[in-house]
This record gives structure tokens, sequence and C-alpha cells, in this order.
């Protein structure tokens, strides 16, 4: 049977040892390892004895390395899990680890919850179905992402979605209508639910200031015009004029009007 002959402080790690069968290195053991199987000089091990040894060894690289991990901020079992594999730890440790963390509160998902939703209403402007996202991916359980969900929507101020709203308005352009579909289209990219984002909206004054919509229109006319001048000929040049400008949502007697009053009348009245 092999005997202990010699038990080191590594030189690195002094909650580390360093653990010599018949004077030869066996494995590096920790300091709980070393107390727990009681290991000293001469002592002899059965072949059982070494295999729980290096199974509980495994499991505190294990369990120091998830505590470590989880130092810099909360993690999800998912998290932790997917850490340990990566760096090689056995299941069986895992799942040892993994209970340990759940027992002592290492691993919340309640909490984790808690904290992600305060952080993102805080922080960002991202809306719930994003952070439904984000604990979905994180492997958290679909009854806590329902309820903690229904919170983050109670407790998003309406206020705070007013101002993304406000935000995009000020980097989009174009008649209310388009306006209109690229602020529901910006902030459900965000996030939002359709409910809180017809809310925002009636708390703004949509009414299109006819002088600046005339402006835009003839600005936006004089570019497609001069656009498909390149591409086509003839009444084709004004029905693809036309196409395009509704799609930018202006309305077609406005679109109309303005073509007969930059001088482009020829073929308008194709298309009634």
């Amino acid at each position: 049977m092999p005997k202990i002959t010699k038990l080191e402080v590594q030189k690195k790690n002094k909650e580390r040892f360093n653990l010599y069968l018949d004077n030869e290195f066996e494995m590096g053991i920790d300091i709980d390892t070393l107390v727990k199987f009681n290991l000293k000089k001469d002592q002899i091990l059965e072949p059982s004895d070494m295999e729980q040894i290096q199974k509980h060894d495994h499991y505190r690289r294990g369990l120091n390395d998830a505590i470590q991990f989880l130092s810099y901020r909360k993690r999800t079992e998912k998290e932790v899990r997917q850490h340990l594999l990566k760096n090689e730890v056995s299941e069986g440790a895992i799942q040892q680890v993994i209970d340990y963390c759940y027992q002592e509160k290492l691993i919340d998902h309640d909490d984790y919850a808690e904290s992600l939703k305060n952080t993102m209403i805080n922080t960002t402007d991202k809306g719930p179905e994003i952070y439904k996202q984000k604990l979905y991916q994180a492997g958290i359980e679909p009854n806590i992402i329902d309820q903690y969900t229904e919170i983050y929507l109670e407790q998003q101020p309406l206020e705070d979605i007013v101002k993304v709203v406000n935000k995009v308005i000020r980097t989009k352009k174009g008649p209310t209508s388009k306006l209109k579909q690229k602020v529901m289209q910006s902030l459900m990219q965000k996030g939002y639910t359709m409910e809180r984002i017809k809310e925002a909206m009636d708390e703004l004054d949509f009414t299109e200031d006819e002088d600046q919509l005339d402006y835009m229109l003839q600005t936006d006319l004089e570019k497609v015009y001069n656009k498909q001048q390149r591409k086509y000929e003839g009444q084709q040049v004004i029905r693809k004029t036309i196409e395009t400008l509704m799609r930018k949502g202006y309305k077609y007697d406005k679109i109309k009007s303005k073509l007969e009053e930059s001088g482009i009348e020829h073929g308008t009245e194709e298309i009634e």
C-alpha cells in the first residue's frame, strides 16, 4: 500500500499542499482536504482512500473556482455550470458545488432577477421584453421570469418611456404616419410592449406643422425625382417618384399638388 512520505506547502499557494506517496509526487490538495482526511506523514492509504481524496479535492477546486467567479457579480446556476465545465470540473463535482452555492445563497435566482431589474430600469432605456430575454438566456426558471417581468412592467416609469419616444423622434423625420411607425418599430426593438408604447405616444402631440411638412416634402421630392430620372424615363419617373414618396408616408394629394407646383404635371393624372 502507498505511504505518505511528504506533505509540503506549495510555494505559490499557501492554502494548498503537495502530497507525495512513496517519495513520488501524487497530487496537490487544499487545506480542507488535508484536515477532512486527517492526512499526515507515514500514513498508509488504501486505493479507496485515494479515490475519496481525489474526488473531494476535485470538488474543492471547483468550489473555490465558483466562489471566485461569483465574487465579481451575481450569477445563475447555468452560468456557474458553464464556467466550471469550461474549466474541466467533473459533472459530479459541479453538482456538489451547485448544491453548496444554493445552500449558502451564493446562487439565488430571485435575487438575480431583482438585481437585473433594478439595474436595467435605472441605467438603460430597454423595455421588459429585453429584460425577459436576458433572464431566459441566463437560465432563470419560467415562473420567476414571469413574476419579475410583471414587476418590471409595473415599476418602469411611463415618463422614462416618453423620454425614449422623444429621443427617437429627434432622430427620425417624415410625415406623422411614417414617424409613428418608426417610433413604434424602435420601441419594439428596445423591448417595450404595444400597450406601453401606446400609453407613451398618447402623452405626446404629433400634430403636424404644415410648413415643416411642406418643406420636407419639397426636399424629398427633389431628391427622389432626381434619383428616379437616372433610372427611368417619361411617365415612369413620375410614377416611381410618387410611389417612393407615398412609402415615406406622404399623402397622394399632397404629392400631386407639390409635383404640379414644381411644374411636373405630366403623368400625375394617370395615377388617380
